[in-house]
């Protein structure tokens, strides 16, 4: 492999690694009271939790285009 380029492994690591806080964000929205501080607080983390899946999703579909669809990991 190219010493130049990071595996495939390595750049999905680094991308939900930063994406986290994000999704950490939405996931604690989900966790709130409804009681304290209403639905609409829900109503955000339910987008934003789906937002996120289909984050995962694409990115692993960009990354498969990228690797050519190969399974060399």
């Amino acid at each position: 492999m190219d010493q130049n380029k990071p595996d495939k492994i390595t750049l999905k690591d680094e991308i939900i690694i930063a994406f986290r806080p994000i999704e950490q964000l939405f996931q604690i929205m989900d966790s709130t009271s409804v009681e304290l501080y209403g639905e609409l607080t829900r109503s955000y983390s339910e987008v934003g939790v789906t937002l996120c899946k289909n984050f995962r999703q694409r990115l692993d579909a960009i990354l498969d285009m990228q690797s050519g669809g190969s399974s060399d990991e």
